[in-house]
């Protein structure tokens, strides 16, 4: 899982992939001249682990992760054009930066501070990208279809065409209702409209107060959209300090947490994912499936063979387990239920899989 932290130049990205990942990249790295992008690999938080990790001490805790990527700061009007616009198409979900802090050293591009101009140009950006590549898709296919009939060719003509009414009308992809068969027909063109969106407002220090409300910022978010607030400046000074000291830092500047905690919530919703456990011999593990996934998806997530061998899923809730005290525990007292591969994994799900090698 991919999620690439983009935007416009000199808006907070490096420092917030500071903040995300414990990395210590120089913020102006960038103005060097350097090209490749930051990047680096993150364990996903999830407390419902640590439980259950606590009832298993001998054995090793593997959190799930992803890889967060930092990008170069794109100028205005070129993201359809920009050299990084393949490392977003890879992303599966979007992280958009956002100025909203003052600084006289620091001159916006535009003349001044407006982090709702600059979302909703950005949202533009992102739909006029997939307009490029939708209409340059379907003048091939056109001239392919007048040399030869290909009834694969006119179903993608036909969707391709809706996609580009919607986009023209400046509605994003993500937006439009679709079969999964059409699904896999654009898969590889990788719709930057159609991926999750998260904006993330770096706030000036006398806006801190919008990070308990970002929505403020930006009332009218469009569906698969969400949005954060955070002050970077701030932050980076409060992640310097010792452990004890920070709580203190954060009450005095009227925080209740750290950015990332809150980043780390949100991204399971916006991406529609789930996550569920196992136990096994030597570890107690998170793995990460898409919302909806069947139980033979799931064990899919962990080895292929175990999905094409499937016999059945022991389940229990991880709340469940943890009242009981053990695997075994709640073996012995009928709480583990036994589940077909059809069965839909739900969030925080505890389960054995049973299979056929």
């Amino acid at each position: 899982m991919n999620l690439t932290i983009f935007g416009y130049s000199k808006t907070g990205k490096t420092t917030l992939f500071n903040l995300l990942t414990g990395a210590a990249v120089e913020v102006k790295a960038y103005d060097d001249g350097k090209k490749e992008a930051n990047q680096r690999t993150c364990l996903l938080p999830d407390y419902r682990l640590d439980r259950i990790a606590s009832l298993y001490p001998d054995k090793k805790k593997v959190n799930a992760s992803m890889e967060i990527v930092d990008l170069a700061g794109i100028s205005y009007g070129e993201v359809k054009t920009s050299v990084y616009l393949s490392a977003l198409r890879l992303a599966d979900g979007l992280v958009h930066v956002i100025r909203g802090f003052i600084d006289p050293q620091i001159p916006h591009p535009k003349g001044r501070i407006s982090p709702r101009d600059d979302l909703a140009f950005m949202e533009e950006e992102l739909i006029l990208a997939d307009l490029v590549s939708v209409s340059a898709r379907l003048e091939k296919l056109e001239k392919d279809l007048r040399k030869a009939k290909n009834p694969e060719g006119e179903k993608e003509k036909e969707l391709l065409s809706l996609f580009r009414a919607a986009l023209e009308e400046g509605k994003p992809i993500r937006e439009l209702s679709f079969s999964g068969a059409d699904e896999k027909r654009v898969r590889s063109f990788a719709f930057l409209s159609q991926k999750p969106l998260l904006h993330l407002v770096n706030v000036d220090e006398t806006d801190i107060p919008l990070i308990e409300s970002p929505r403020e910022i930006y009332p009218a978010l469009k569906p698969g959209t969400d949005i954060l607030a955070f002050c970077g400046k701030v932050e980076a000074e409060i992640l310097e300090l010792e452990e004890g000291e920070k709580k203190a830092f954060l009450a005095e500047y009227g925080l209740r947490e750290l950015s990332s905690e809150k980043f780390y919530r949100t991204i399971p919703g916006l991406l529609g994912i789930i996550s569920f456990f196992t136990i096994g011999k030597n570890e107690v593990r998170a793995w990460v499936i898409p919302q909806k996934s069947e139980a033979s998806q799931a064990a899919g997530a962990i080895h292929s063979d175990i999905e094409r061998g499937f016999i059945r899923a022991e389940v229990i809730p991880s709340d469940r387990l943890l009242e009981l005290g053990s695997w075994q525990a709640a073996k012995d007292r009928g709480a583990v239920r036994l589940e077909g591969k059809e069965y839909i994994v739900q969030d925080g799900d505890v389960i054995y899989f049973r299979f056929a090698a």
